[in-house]
Parts: structure tokens; C-alpha cells; sequence
């Protein structure tokens, strides 16, 4: 099957497993991933993942007993409404990173069996996660505002619908602000195709969507709705270099922060790294 390779597992520090819950989809630590400082990024405080529309009871003690106060939620509008949830343990805050009609049209065309191959295999251009950032800087920055507000000790979850498109557009925009590695960042964004990408996961995706299609979708198609490709990260921040000069450059000019709140991030969310 088509696809990325895998992350390089060496970049993170063995430790205990992420969570893994029951209906919470590709749920992920940030923590571990190496700072060029020397430090990486603290382990408990910010993490990423996909809808929680459906978590159980279960679900909700583990995200609790994990010291998750505070949801930031990028789905749009209409999904959020269309599969609600309630977050009883803290806030959570709405930053939509997708425009209501957009995502409604995509979900019809789905439903409808109307979504093209090449619509499928180019997903990012077609979903438009690469210009998302620029799009809604606003949505970009209560993520950020979310870390500079939380509480010494709390932590912070973001998340899409299915946690790597939107999320891993968000989650590496925040690690590259934390100063992680580009090598840790691409890692990252390539972790969750472990688990969604695996050959089980794409034979049942491809089972599914081809029970009503005439010609087969091709791997490559199948892979791009389920997992995420390095290529579609660098290319949204060559996008982001071309308009505002580099990634730091989006990070002051389009959402606002200053350099004396970067550097408080990273006070906050960065600790020494084990020898």
C-alpha cells in the first residue's frame, strides 16, 4: 500500500505507551519529541487526537485522569453540531479550521459515492488543510492562547474529526514554536499512520469504500483518506514561507505572538531531556 514511511521511533524517548482509548481515534502525546535546545517537549501536557464525540465513560475518566482541563475543538461548525459532545472537566474552546459548506459539500459527496479518485488521493487540496493556517489564524491562535492560559500542571487537548489532518496541520505548527526539531516534527506527523495506515485498517477503508464503486479506488487514494504523507507538511510550510517569509514569521505577523510569549511557551512546555 502507497504511503509515507513510517516516523522514526528513535527520535522519542522510550516510555510508557500513549493512551489508548476505547472511541477516541489516534490519541497522542506531544511530549518526548526533542527540542534543538536540548530540551524536548514535557511529557502529560499537551495532546492531540481525533473527534470526541463518541468517547465512553471510560474514556472520559482516562482524558480526566490525564489532567485534561482544557478541549480546543477545530472541527467546523457544522460537525460540531452534527456530532456533539460536552467536556465536564474544564472548558472547551471552538476553532473551526474548515468552512461549514466546504466540509458539508466533501461529507455529501462521500455520502453520495460523488467524491472523485483524484479528489480522494489529492485530500489536503481538496479538503484545503494546506492553506488552512492562513486561512483561519484566528482558529491557529486559541490553540496557542489555550498553552499560555492553562494552569501550571494542566493539560491541553486539541482535535479534528479523524486527528491528522487538522490536528497534525496544528500540532506541528505548535512544535515547531516549541523549537522541535524538523526531524520531530515530521516524526510526529507521520506517528499516527502507525495506527491508521496499518494494512488491516486500509483493507476494511478500502472494503468500505468500494462497496458501491464500479472501478476500485487505486492504494494511493485509499492512503491519503486515512493516514497523511510527509510531503503535504512540507508543502503547507513552504506555503507559509512564501507568504509571511518562514514559519516564525506566521507565527508573529498572522496569529500574534510575541517573542516574549514563545519563550514563555517554552518555560512552560519544554523540559530536560534524559541522557
Amino acid at each position: 500500500m502507497a504511503g509515507g514511511p513510517r516516523h522514526p521511533a528513535r527520535l522519542r524517548p522510550v516510555t510508557e505507551p500513549d493512551l489508548r482509548l476505547e472511541k477516541v481515534p489516534n490519541l497522542r502525546d506531544l511530549g518526548g519529541w526533542p527540542a534543538g535546545d536540548g530540551r524536548r517537549v514535557a511529557r502529560g501536557r499537551i495532546f492531540r487526537s481525533g473527534s470526541l464525540h463518541e468517547m465512553t465513560d471510560a474514556d472520559r475518566r482516562a482524558l480526566e485522569g490525564a489532567g485534561i482541563r482544557t478541549v480546543v475543538d477545530l472541527r467546523s461548525t457544522w460537525e460540531q453540531g452534527h456530532q456533539p459532545y460536552e467536556w465536564p472537566f474544564g472548558r472547551r474552546v471552538t476553532a473551526p479550521l474548515a468552512h461549514d459548506d466546504s466540509v458539508v459539500f466533501i461529507w455529501g459527496s462521500f455520502l453520495e459515492g460523488t467524491l472523485t479518485e483524484a479528489e480522494m488521493a489529492d485530500w489536503w487540496t481538496t479538503t484545503g488543510v494546506f492553506d488552512a493556517p492562513a486561512h483561519y489564524p484566528e482558529s491557529v491562535r486559541t490553540v496557542f492562547t489555550a498553552l499560555l492560559e492553562a494552569m501550571p500542571g494542566d493539560a491541553v487537548l486539541f482535535h479534528c474529526t479523524g486527528g491528522k489532518d487538522r490536528t497534525g496541520a496544528v500540532a506541528a505548527l505548535l512544535l515547531a514554536a516549541l523549537g522541535a526539531t524538523p526531524e520531530a516534527v515530521t516524526a510526529d506527523f507521520l506517528a499516527g499512520n502507525d495506527y491508521l495506515t496499518s494494512p488491516e485498517r486500509l483493507e476494511e477503508v478500502a472494503a468500505r469504500l468500494n462497496r458501491d464503486r464500479e472501478q476500485p479506488l487505486t492504494p494511493e487514494a485509499v492512503f491519503a483518506l486515512s493516514g497523511v504523507k510527509a510531503e503535504w507538511l512540507q508543502e503547507m510550510f513552504a506555503r507559509l514561507t512564501a507568504r509571511y517569509g518562514s514559519v516564525e514569521g506566521y507565527l508573529h505577523d498572522a496569529l500574534g505572538l510575541t517573542e516574549a510569549e514563545l519563550v514563555g511557551m517554552r518555560e512552560r512546555y519544554l523540559e530536560p531531556a534524559e541522557d
